[in-house]
């Protein structure tokens, strides 16, 4: 537990974090690099403050080491708002030492806050990365290149084609307001909406806790941009139940940690994985929601089937009627929280921007909070909603300057179209090869990369172009290695979701990720065949 004096620090600085980019989303800002800085600065400095270095740090002070990140992230971050527009301005791109100094310094920060929220598989990547940016000339074959020297290096990912690029403007604009969108609407009353209404719908049927789960994660899914956030919100009320229905501990948090991850990617939110695609190959993001609603609805209609199949052959029967509500009861208290979802489908087909529809919608989520007693929120309480938002957003924000990292250097180097090359090489010219070949590869990065932006940012600028090439679409070809990665946060050792779902079952952790991994890798399938 943090100091009281530190706690305030966190509130206040997570508070004005999700303020102000919340007012950015409807007002604009005032430079992108003060956008982009800004988001990093924000997120780098609450990591570094509540995501320990170490399981031997204190849990309840930060350590000097902590304090330096945390000063370095604050000048890092003005001396980019202040000296990058000067660089390119005024001396057209041309990089001198302080510029060097903090370039180096934000790929530390970069990776540093990487590995704390993520774990070390993404920054070791990044860091082999650098190493074939500055030692090209003693790789062989098809991967030798003139080399790139370390001050050049630096430059280069202390700019907005790297660290401050396109991943990061992805984030703030979109994910982060998403996300703390998901928070608003959980915990201003729309939980209740989310979680007891399809309870009291298909809990009496048999195995109904298992299909709440699915039902209750496709719907949280929707707005909470994040599986561990989506695991949480619901797997506290749907794993005890399942429990207690019969359902073994791993098997329960299986389900769970399944559900929680395949439903981040339901319209709208759908990860932020999308927002990459559609930054990356033109594709509208309205387009890409209206094809992906099917693979969706297919994936959890067939976890629902899973379920009760499981519970017919375990003997297990629906919830009995005392623990179920009344649904019309609870539409009657909650119905106003459906309306900020659809206004931000409405919005979206109407041709404005993601940002400003969940502008509006937050907007629409604090006016219907109002509208009735059992919902009205105090000051504080808003307070409160607000820093739950900026901090669940630090597990994915925490991954933006190593993905920036990561596009940096393959766009530099060109081993992108290298890599892809080879695939086609691989596979013979045959499609059919390159998709099996493109699952294998998501299996294998899933064993260390717990996160599915990761696995598909890497993924589509390494084996994507190839796919397009032997004649899959964009739409298809991107969309395959999103539905694929879905499993990398179930993967068996690092599987995160399915960590946390054992935790909150106590169960045993790799027993849960070998459960949910067989559900997720089959169903996954299944929906993109």
């Amino acid at each position: 537990m943090r100091s009281k004096g530190l706690r305030t620090v966190v509130t206040l600085v997570s508070v004005a974090f999700s303020l102000l980019y919340i007012y950015y989303a409807g007002f604009g800002y005032f430079s992108p690099e003060s956008f982009i800085s800004g988001y990093l600065g924000f997120t780098f400095v609450l990591v570094f403050i509540l995501f320990p270095g170490s399981d031997k740090s204190p849990r309840d002070r930060i350590t000097a080491v902590d304090g330096i990140l945390v000063l370095s992230t604050i000048a890092v971050t003005y001396h980019y708002n202040v000296y990058f527009p000067v660089r390119y301005i005024e001396r057209f791109g041309e990089a001198l030492t302080h510029d060097v100094v903090f370039g180096i310094m934000a790929i530390l920060l970069a990776l540093e806050a990487c590995r704390r929220t993520l774990g070390p598989a993404l920054p070791l990547i990044s860091v082999c990365l650098i190493g074939y940016s500055l030692f090209g000339p003693y790789f062989p074959g098809h991967l030798t290149h003139q080399g790139i020297s370390l001050w050049d290096t630096a430059a280069w990912l202390y700019s907005n084609q790297s660290i401050y690029g396109v991943i990061t403007r992805i984030f703030a604009s979109f994910v982060f307001l998403f996300i703390v969108f998901g928070a608003i609407l959980e915990m201003s009353g729309g939980k209740e909406l989310f979680l007891n209404l399809p309870l009291s719908i298909i809990g009496r049927t048999r195995g109904g806790s298992a299909k709440l789960s699915a039902v209750a994660s496709a719907l949280f899914g929707m707005i909470s941009g994040s599986p561990t956030a989506n695991i949480v919100g619901t797997g506290t009320l749907t794993i005890p139940l399942m429990k207690r229905s019969g359902f073994p501990p791993h098997v329960s948090a299986a389900f769970e940690a399944t559900a929680s991850t395949i439903g981040v990617t339901m319209p709208p939110l759908m990860g932020a994985a999308i927002f990459l695609m559609a930054d990356f190959t033109g594709i509208p993001y309205l387009e890409i929601v209206k094809v992906s609603i099917l693979p969706s609805l297919l994936f959890m209609l067939s976890l629902l089937a899973v379920a009760h199949v499981y519970a017919r052959k375990a003997g297990i029967e629906g919830l009995p009627p005392e623990e179920l509500g009344n649904p019309w009861e609870i539409l009657k208290n909650y119905w106003t929280f459906a309306v900020p979802l659809g206004l931000i489908f409405y919005m979206l087909g109407s041709g404005y921007s993601p940002d400003y529809a969940v502008f509006v919608a937050i907007l629409g989520v604090a006016g219907a909070s109002l509208l009735s007693r059992h919902t009205r929120l105090t000051i504080p309480q808003w307070g409160k909603i607000l820093e739950v938002g900026a901090r669940r957003s630090l597990t994915v924000g925490g991954l933006a300057g190593c993905l920036g990292i990561i596009i940096g250097i393959v766009f530099r180097t060109g081993i992108g179209t290298k890599l892809s090359i080879l695939v086609v090489d691989l596979s013979g010219g045959y499609l059919i090869l390159a998709v099996l070949l493109t699952a294998l590869v998501t299996f294998v990065l899933g064993m260390g990369v717990s996160s599915i932006t990761a696995d598909y940012l890497l993924l589509s600028v390494l084996i994507a172009p190839a796919l397009i090439e032997l004649g899959a679409t964009p739409m298809a070809a991107h969309l395959l290695i999103i539905w694929y990665s879905q499993t990398s946060n179930l993967t068996p050792p690092v599987c995160g979701g399915a960590f946390t779902a054992a935790a909150i079952a106590g169960a045993h952790p790799w027993r849960t990720g070998f459960f949910a991994f067989r559900i997720g890798r089959s169903l996954s399938f299944s929906a993109t065949s």
